[in-house]
């Protein structure tokens, strides 16, 4: 008697992972980003991810309890009311996005089989914006609209934000009536500088949104690949480790070309998307070739400074940027001799 394929264990390290989906759920409603990220009840883009992880992972042999569990919990997260804090078209939106992001990543996971998960999450991304083409083809989306809704809700935020910062002011000046100066010039300034970072993300929201979809997708896999024997792709690799096909260097030529050139100021703001969306990606190469470099103790001593100085560690992005670039000629990492985690000489993420 033969017996079948022995699962793969369950991966591990939920230390890790735990920390990511906490900063994931609760960052974006920590004052200031808020005005920001288009989308910051992140479980409407995790929850569906996860779900289709399972579903896949079901179609693989997986657990159908599993896949039943999260569809359901999907389900139930789209038949929700508004919650009273957010917008109607606002929640809409988000909702949509999640759905038509899990649907596009199942699909690429189904139909890229071998492939490691950023290939398959970036296809999924371009499905996902073809499918939002079609949409606004077919009259039922207006691009123009879904910018509008984004910028009533950051201005709601804003407005709610503005009120909390004016009422603590006053709580301080009336008990340290020597600092109200400086306290209400301090507010004000807070003020002015979410307004404008508002009015930035309002144009910038297709690439924010394609961010937020990317790393729900990066951790619904991570999840999945934890709570089920069941592989569906490989592990993702440490930051460490992550990389891209070099050839990903011609989107931001594209990006600046948009960008600079007058015939084309009418795609400028396209060219801004794709500078951000590919830059971060770039950004995120930088700081997994810093990790190569320097010891764990390093590493992990650095994240803990980044998030106690922020937003003053944003002026480390410039150096990471440039960092990830130079990596497409120079290939730092083949110059310090690491153990590839599967052979090779740049692995993918």
């Amino acid at each position: 008697m033969t017996s079948g394929p022995v699962p793969a264990p369950r991966g591990h390290g939920w230390w890790r992972v735990v920390i990511a989906l906490a900063a994931f759920v609760l960052v974006p409603h920590v004052p200031g980003l808020s005005s920001v990220l288009p989308v910051v009840d992140t479980l409407v883009l995790l929850i569906p991810a996860l779900a289709a992880c399972c579903v896949v992972g079901w179609l693989e042999g997986g657990s159908l309890m599993l896949a039943l569990l999260w569809s359901a919990l999907a389900a139930w997260i789209f038949m929700l009311p508004t919650p009273p804090s957010a917008g109607a078209a606002y929640y809409d939106l988000a909702r949509g996005w999640g759905l038509i992001m899990a649907g596009a990543f199942g699909v690429m996971c189904l139909t890229g089989r071998g492939r490691p998960f950023l290939p398959r999450a970036l296809s999924a991304l371009g499905l996902a914006l073809l499918l939002s083409l079609v949409l606004i083809a077919s009259g039922r989306l207006d691009p123009s609209g879904a910018q509008h809704v984004f910028t009533a809700e950051f201005d709601a935020r804003n407005s709610a934000a503005t009120m909390a910062m004016q009422e603590t002011a006053r709580i301080i000046g009336e008990r340290l009536p020597s600092m109200a100066t400086v306290v209400s010039e301090g507010v004000t300034q807070r003020i002015q500088l979410q307004q404008l970072l508002s009015h930035g993300a309002a144009l910038l929201f297709p690439a924010i949104l394609a961010l937020e979809g990317l790393m729900a997708c990066a951790l619904a896999w991570s999840v999945y690949h934890r709570i089920s024997r069941v592989r569906i792709g490989a592990t993702l690799a440490p930051l460490k480790r992550f990389a891209f096909g070099d050839q990903l260097v011609w989107t931001l030529v594209v990006g600046i070309t948009l960008l600079l050139l007058p015939s084309l100021s009418p795609l400028g703001t396209v060219g801004l998307n794709l500078l951000l969306f590919f830059g971060a990606l770039y950004v995120l190469r930088g700081y997994g070739i810093f990790a190569w470099f320097v010891s764990r103790r390093v590493a992990v001593t650095s994240i803990v400074a980044v998030i106690l100085t922020f937003p003053f560690s944003l002026a480390t992005l410039p150096a990471a940027l440039g960092l990830g670039l130079s990596d497409t000629w120079l290939d730092w990492r083949s110059r310090v001799a690491l153990p590839p985690p599967t052979g090779g000489r740049r692995p993918n993420s």
